[in-house]
């Protein structure tokens, strides 16, 4: 390009344009645009800048001293925001988010949707076709200004890179060498998002996949008002939130009413970070926010200055003709027809001056001319148009903008903004583009005239020389997100090509009817597309694509490049335009839409853009700017004197006509005379979200284990404070000393250690002073092994474990070892003494475990020997295996006294023991050697009776005298009792058991009397000892019914029932099983149907329960799967999956099931619901009585889910946290957050209303469960308070889905139904539970047991069984605990027994103490009670056997029952469909409960039919064929045959010894009462409703007809 230079030309030109400029030729037609001089602007002055919209619009001549002329008052149909209805026959045509016109055939490398594969790098492309020096300029006249005004055309009619959701990436490799590479952080690939596209496309070859334009494509004025309504409503509404008056839009609040409205509102404009500012951002976690932003139309307005001066430019025009119009209709019309109006003149204007002032221009050609509106025109914008051809203005965008003063102050160019971190030290000139992005509003806000000489800058400025060079701000510097701030836009260009399916660049030219190309060689190329790119350009593009198949239409058409746009690029931006004005409705010119008259559409058809910036700005054209800012300053297009002396570069250009002219601009931009673009900057999202990832989720961590922590120091605390007690109860004196014994190698405890010189023993004593062990030093070889200093001792005594002592100082330490050796002189031992290490201590001790192990083998072997327990089968073949083993390490075992009480279980002080060990301690060494032990055990297996007599005599001969005195069955009798701590009338028991034997009173009986005794029912053939530690259970058979009573039994029909563990002893009396029972001796069972038979009898046992709790697991599973299925396949939530990989499917699943399981809770919970509906016949189909059992399962699963859903969000969290914000904003859409917000993880978790109700709801959740399962017993007021809490946990509940995170909230259709079914029910409790009930009297009973009677209302209606909820006003009003009613319905008042095992129930026995201890008018507190709820017990009479097992203070519900049925007996002789009760009561001692004892007799003397079978089992006794109790089960076996009632309880019923074996009971009552279905009613401690659940459960596995159905009251 040739600068064309001298003074002399200069000079003329000068004066040419001089002369030319003082020529202002007058109006001459009225229908004529005036000149901009015969009108100029003077802002100061009232209606002067009306003059140019009289003209305009009334159609006024500037000659008329006044415009009396008022605009056209006829009703317009407006056009529309959205493109909708612009064509009536289609009216979705050319609407926002409408597909892209598909002109070419797809590309697509699958057909369908996958981005074309092409070899070729994007970024080589760029870099080797569009690389070269810049700042040259343009051939064809062109400025600036025209370059961005033709970006702002585009920003009207295309929006089409929208990401796609769920984000799709198609990402750009950074070759090695790459400047990406070169420096830190080395970026390896360029990301590239996929554009938004139609779901409904990409679905087959025929319906290949179609991007959406995300505006309109008509010139609708939607950069000026938005494309909808609502957003055209918010521009109207200021910063203080007022509408703007008359139909104007809202101005700023600082910088007036030249100025669009800061975005106070958060309208969702685009919000980039600005590159300049990458370091401050990614150190301060956050960008800026877009409220800086001036309030446009158009999202992307604020992108750069230049873009944003053409913003408030038709910002001004609007405002300047909404006033106009109020002038001149302000009195009739309302502000919105105003407004409608502006905004309809605005739109005609713009259209105008687009097509008929811009276009040509920048098109160097005419469109065609207008012939109306033809409604089967598709206006929508092209994929060629939109990736490739409208991309050629990139070649025209310069390195920066000028701002330039007015020509009246000298028109120089105003200083510098530096806005980057620059390496260039000179002048800075103008404004750098690539460091202006997103930081537009600054240079307006600084100083308001910027707008002013941004207009006179930028048309006093070439445009880049058209060619095929791209400057570095777009090419390499372009702005991009924080992960990657500076963008190559050229290779993006070709990239979204290939996204968008384009086709190669010849089949492109072949379409538009264009020859296409051959080759790619130099003279091929330039002889087809008569380019002007330089050859060697050519040359690296047949290197680079080699073939025209393969090349894409981008780099293609730019190549074509000549004064403006190639062959291919000019035939496809010509053709966009004319479909977008010949298809659209509202365009000016159309006739038919009504909305101008003829001599309007040809006024508006002559406006230029002169004119709108001479109306709304004090600029004078031809003065300040040219009349023709879209061509630069050249003869006929002028400018003042000043201005033209400062635009002192010369250039030869070519016009639009083609002819040839000297163009004048200022000096261009380029990266020599302004500052460098700041570097690419790179950012990992996840940074900064380290720390609080990891605290956030240690809080629950934390939470849980610190509320562990607390109470296990708590407890221990109690324990400490329990133990300082117990050791003041304990007496100390200088023999005794207090230590920590070490039992194992990881278990201590507090023991005292007391020296007994007299009996040569070490006694260990418990903190409570209970006897722990003792060590006999008779006959014993001792080893002290101790530490230094004796801080710690073991006493290693032979045919002992070891005594390891620990003490806490050196004082204790010494203070021992002196008793220690003072002992030793006393009972004349000399101990040897070893010292060692501690490790060596700690790690070689004989444990008491290891002692164990040895007496097990002990047992074994004396069993195995003795009664041959291992091979049954030898005594059935008539072997013997009464053979001591002679070599086994067993053989050299010695027990102490000790260790036998221990295996008999009794005290090794007690008589018994004494007996015992005195008998089988023939050496009289103080130890039994395994044979001594052995020949004793021989005689109880293989003895005769009269053996086993003489031996069980010399066990009750106390005084060794050869009789049994009263004294000596006293004695034996306490051992027997004392060892289980019992007590009881022993000299009235003594008394019958010596008359059994045929003893007067005060005489003894002999061993004869005593021999005949025993062998009168063949007792002595049973008799044996129980040993503690044998495992193995001997093999048994019983019956429940096999012996008949004695003529003097009362009671007709009366059975014995016993647990017997006996190895041979047959059934004397069994009835005939039903044939389909099973046989012994029968035919052979087929294994498969014996096991199915036995799992259909468990169904059976509770197949409601079964049946509901499988459908609502499968239902819940159901529920889990479809959600998960729904997040893992369903395509628009892809993205969130691919994101958070299967963490999202997990945890939306387990939200989900969370729901429905929570809900449900609610259901359960319903206690007067379900009470009512279990006396109805819906309990024939629901397990009312199995819902605090399906409750814990529910809550179970709950927390199942919600530890899946808090791990999968751990995952999540972490995954969402490494995404940049668009991609989140993409997949969480109706999740709404600011967008200068980089949203780390503490975002997520702590400032979005999911995540912190979330962070709240595990916490609570934790606290809840941990007070549930593990620590209700000995914290039941933390069970009740956090349980209590469970309305905020729903509350939580219902605020962490209404977050819309993920999806929109639906707890609801889950909770609603619960919730009010619960509401209800809580509401029946509120109305009865603060009733007050007077207690009448308190009665404190045996075994810490309170008998409450409590005045019974009218109205108040129970079933026997039931239970009901009590708080006493003594104690806290609010605090409910549920108790069994122990009275009948048929009683006036009601009872309740409250046994005192923890902190309330204590209470309780303090607030109401006994009646024995109240005066006369003291009165007891009130009480609240909730209820009467149903139970499982109440469902007694649907059996016609039913069984009921108490268990201690758990008789309190069958105390009620049979309460009732006493009463019911006294009427009848039956009880309907109950034929048969069989009550077992298992009690340590009837004297705990004697208040039942007469219930029972009162049940007894009414049962004349026999319906009701009592056995009572006591089980301080043991087995009634034990050594230990064999003489008081004779004395109450004669005692009831005599008398008819029991020598301990005096009932009819047998009382029995020791614990039952249920399964055997249960088996027995099997056999002889023949029913399908067996009820069996449990209330007890735990582990008596497991034994009996397991009983059941065994027998239902046989192949039986008879099935047990168990029904248990845990207390």
């Amino acid at each position: 390009m040739r600068l064309v230079s001298g003074s002399f030309y200069l000079a003329c030109w000068l004066l040419a344009s001089s002369a030319q400029q003082n020529e202002c030729p007058p109006q001459g037609d009225p229908k004529e645009r005036p000149r901009p001089c015969l009108w100029q602007t003077d802002l100061n002055k009232n209606n002067e800048g009306f003059r140019f919209l009289d003209w305009l619009i009334a159609g006024c001549s500037l000659s008329d001293s006044g415009c009396d002329k008022l605009p056209s008052d006829r009703e317009v149909e407006y056009e529309g925001y959205d493109g909708w209805y612009n064509n009536l026959a289609v009216p979705n045509l050319g609407a926002v988010d409408t597909p892209l016109q598909r002109l070419l055939p797809t590309a697509y490398s699958d057909g369908v949707y996958q981005p074309v594969k092409r070899k070729v790098n994007p970024l080589q492309a760029s870099q080797l076709l569009m690389n070269g020096t810049n700042g040259l300029y343009s051939k064809a006249a062109r400025t600036a200004f025209s370059v961005y005004f033709g970006q702002q055309v585009v920003e009207e009619i295309l929006d089409a890179q929208g990401r796609e959701c769920p984000p799709e990436y198609f990402n750009i490799n950074i070759e090695p060498g790459h400047r990406y590479r070169k420096n830190p952080p080395y970026l390896e690939q360029l990301p590239f998002h996929r554009t938004r596209y139609d779901k409904t496309s990409g679905l087959s070859p025929n319906n290949p996949r179609q991007q959406l334009n995300e505006i309109t494509p008509y010139l609708d004025g939607g950069l000026v008002y938005g494309t909808s309504k609502g957003w055209a409503d918010v521009l109207r509404y200021g910063a203080d939130g007022k509408l703007a008056p008359g139909g104007k839009l809202a101005s700023h609040s600082e910088l007036g009413e030249d100025f669009p409205a800061e975005n106070v509102q958060a309208l969702p404009m685009a919000n980039p970070p600005a590159p300049t500012n990458h370091s401050q951002y990614t150190k301060q976690g956050f960008t800026s926010p877009v409220d800086r932003f001036f309030k446009l139309g158009n999202p992307r307005g604020n992108e750069n200055p230049f873009l944003l001066t053409f913003g408030i430019l038709w910002f001004r025009w609007h405002n300047l003709l909404a006033e106009y119009f109020q002038q001149k209709y302000g009195h009739i019309w309302s502000d919105d027809r105003i407004f409608n109006e502006a905004r309809k003149w605005v739109i005609a204007t713009y259209q105008s001056i687009v097509l008929y002032d811009w276009l040509p221009k920048y098109m160097r050609a005419e469109p065609s001319k207008y012939k109306g509106y033809n409604p089967n025109i598709n206006p929508q914008v092209s994929h060629v148009f939109q990736s490739a051809a409208m991309r050629f203005g990139h070649t025209l965008v310069t390195s920066g903008g000028y701002l330039r003063t007015q020509n009246s102050k000298n028109c120089h160019s105003v200083a510098s903004f530096r806005l980057g971190a620059s390496e260039y030290s000179g002048r800075v000139t103008g404004v750098r583009t690539c460091n202006s992005f997103w930081r537009s509003p600054e240079f307006f806000t600084e100083n308001r005239h910027n707008f002013n000489w941004f207009l006179m800058g930028l048309s006093s400025q070439s445009s880049e020389k058209e060619d095929n060079i791209i400057v570095e701000d777009l090419r390499g510097s372009v702005f991009g997100p924080l992960d990657f701030s500076r963008r190559d836009l050229m290779a993006l260009n070709i990239q979204r090509g290939r996204d968008h399916g384009l086709p190669d660049y010849n089949t492109a030219r072949k379409h538009f009817g264009l020859p296409t190309l051959k080759s790619l060689e130099v003279e091929e190329f330039k002889r087809v597309t008569r380019t002007e790119v330089d050859d060697d350009v050519l040359r690296k593009l047949k290197l680079l694509y080699k073939d025209p198949s393969q090349l894409d239409i981008w780099p293609g058409g730019l190549l074509e490049t000549t004064k403006g746009p190639g062959q291919l690029f000019s035939k496809i931006i010509l053709d966009q335009f004319e479909r977008i004005r010949d298809g659209d409705r509202y365009w000016f010119e159309n006739e038919e839409n009504d909305a101008f008259t003829d001599e309007e559409q040809s006024r508006i058809r002559q406006v230029k853009i002169i004119d709108i910036i001479q109306s709304v700005t004090n600029l004078i054209a031809g003065e300040d700017i040219q009349e023709d800012p879209f061509t630069a300053v050249h003869p006929g297009n002028d400018i003042g004197g000043y201005c033209q002396t400062t635009l002192n570069v010369t250039v030869n250009c070519t016009l639009v006509d083609d002819n040839s002219t000297t163009c004048k601009y200022l000096p261009q931009l380029w990266d020599g005379n302004t500052e460098k673009c700041t570097e690419v900057g790179t950012y990992d999202y996840f940074s900064g979200s380290e720390i609080s990832f990891v605290l956030s989720f240690g809080i629950v961590v934390l939470a849980c284990a610190g509320l562990r922590a607390y109470v296990i120091i708590k407890a221990k605390r109690m324990k400490s404070i329990k133990q300082v007690k117990d050791s003041e109860r304990v007496s100390f004196d200088e023999l005794s000393h207090k230590a920590k014994e070490r039992i194992s190698y990881m278990e201590t405890r507090d023991v005292i250690v007391k020296f007994v010189s007299d009996s040569r023993r070490i006694e260990v004593v418990s903190m409570k002073g209970e006897l722990l062990r003792t060590i006999d030093f008779t006959n014993v070889e001792v080893v002290i092994r101790h530490s230094a200093l004796y801080m710690r001792i073991v006493h290693q005594v032979s045919n002992h474990y070891d005594l390891f002592l620990m003490f806490q100082d050196v004082f204790y330490a010494s203070k021992y070892h002196m008793g220690l050796n003072n002992f030793f002189e006393r009972i004349g031992l000399v101990p040897n003494y070893r010292q060692e290490t501690k490790e060596k201590l700690r790690l070689n001790f004989t444990t008491v475990y290891d002692r164990e192990k040895k007496l097990d083998e002990f047992s074994r072997v004396v069993l195995s020997t003795a009664f041959d327990v291992s091979s049954p089968e030898k005594k059935s073949k008539g072997g013997d295996a009464k053979v001591l083993p002679e070599s086994s390490d067993v053989l050299f075992i010695k027990i102490t006294k000790t260790e036998l009480a221990h295996q008999l279980g009794m005290l090794p002080d007690c008589p018994f023991v004494k007996q015992m060990f005195s008998i089988m301690d023939k050496n009289k060494d103080g130890f039994i050697t395994l044979r001594e032990f052995w020949n004793v055990m021989v005689v109880f297996a293989t003895g005769s009776q009269t053996e086993k007599a003489e031996l069980l005599f010399q066990l009750c001969d106390m005084s060794q005298t050869g009789s049994i005195s009263s004294e000596d069955f006293t004695s034996i009798l306490r051992s027997t009792l004392s060892s289980d701590g019992g007590s009881q009338d022993l000299g009235k028991v003594t008394q019958n058991i010596l008359r059994f034997f045929g003893s007067v009173e005060g005489q003894s009986i002999n061993f004869e009397q005593f021999r005949r005794f025993f062998e009168q029912d063949n007792i002595l053939k049973n008799i044996g000892i129980n040993f503690e530690s044998k495992k193995e259970r001997k093999p048994s058979t019983f019956s429940l019914y096999k012996r008949q009573p004695a003529e003097n039994f009362t009671q007709e029909g009366r059975e014995d029932i016993n647990a017997v563990t006996e190895p041979s002893t047959p059934s004397l009396l069994k009835k005939q099983s039903p044939k389909n029972f099973t046989q012994e001796g029968g035919e052979d069972i087929n294994p498969l149907t014996d096991m199915f038979s036995g799992i259909s009898n468990q169904l059976r046992s509770k197949e409601q329960y079964y049946f509901w709790k499988s459908l609502y697991t499968l239902v819940m599973i159901g529920i889990f799967l479809e959600r998960a299925y729904y997040y893992l396949i369903e395509q628009e939530h892809g993205g969130l999956r691919r994101v958070a990989s299967v963490g999202v499917t997990f945890t939306r699943g387990a939200a989900s099931a969370m729901m429905f399981t929570y809900s449900t809770l609610l259901v359960t919970m319903c206690r007067n619901l379900l009470s009512k509906l279990r006396s109805t016949a819906l309990h024939r189909f629901f397990p009312f009585d199995d819902m605090v059992s399906f409750h814990r399962y529910v809550g179970t699963w709950a927390l199942f889910w919600t530890l899946m859903h808090v791990v999968g969000h751990a995952i999540n969290f972490y995954h969402i946290s490494t995404q940049t914000p668009m991609d989140l904003s993409c997949l969480f859409r109706d999740f709404f957050r600011r967008s200068h917000i980089l949203p780390k993880f503490h975002y997520w978790c702590w400032e979005t209303i999911t995540g912190i109700t979330g962070v709240f709801l595990t916490v609570q959740t934790a606290i809840i469960y941990a007070f549930a399962y593990k620590m209700r017993r000995h914290f039941f007021i933390w069970f009740w308070i956090t349980h209590n809490t469970y309305p905020l946990f729903y509350f939580l509940l219902i605020l962490h889905g209404c977050g819309r995170l993920v999806q929109e909230p639906f707890f609801f259709y889950f909770f609603i139904g619960p919730c009010i079914a619960f509401c209800f029910d809580k509401l029946v409790s509120m109305s009865r539970s603060k009733i007050r009930f007077d207690v009448l009297s308190a009665v404190h009973l045996p075994s810490n047991v309170i008998l409450l009677k409590i005045r019974r209302p009218a109205n108040f209606n129970y079933k026997s069984g039931q239970w009901v909820r009590i708080a006493s006003l003594g104690i806290s009003e609010y605090e409910y605990h549920p108790f069994t009613l122990s009275s009948s319905p048929h009683e006036k008042d009601l009872t309740v027994h409250i046994r005192a095992v923890g902190p309330w129930t204590y209470k309780i026995k303090s607030v109401y103490p006994d009646k024995s201890l109240m005066q006369k008018d003291d009165n007891y507190q009130q009480i609240y009670i909730d209820g009467p709820f149903g139970g499982s017990h109440e469902m007694w009479w649907n059996f016609e056997t039913v069984v009921f097992v108490a268990g201690g203070i758990g008789v309190t519900p069958f105390s009620s029952i049979l309460k009732e049925i006493a009463h019911k007996l006294k009427g009848s002789k039956s009880l309907l469909n109950t034929k048969r009760v069989v009550f077992l009561w298992i009690t340590r001692s009837e004297k705990q409960f004697e208040w039942m004892t007469e219930i029972l007799k009162k049940v007894e003397e009414v049962d004349s039919n026999g319906i009701i079978d009592i056995h009572i089992f006591i089980t301080q006794f043991r087995s009634k064929y034990d050594l230990r109790t064999i003489v008081l089960y004779l004395a109450e076996q004669h005692f009831q045959r005599l008398s008819g009632t029991s020598l301990f309880t005096g009932l009819r019923a047998i009382t029995h010894f020791g614990r039952p074996d249920f399964e055997l009971v249960f088996k027995s009552i099997q056999d002889n009462y023949y029913a399908k279905v067996i009820g069996v009613f449990t209330c007890g401690a735990p582990s008596l409703s497991e034994a009996v659940d397991q009983a059941c459960h065994n027998l239902n596995k046989q192949r039986t007809c008879t099935c047990f159905k168990h029904y248990y009251e845990k207390f």
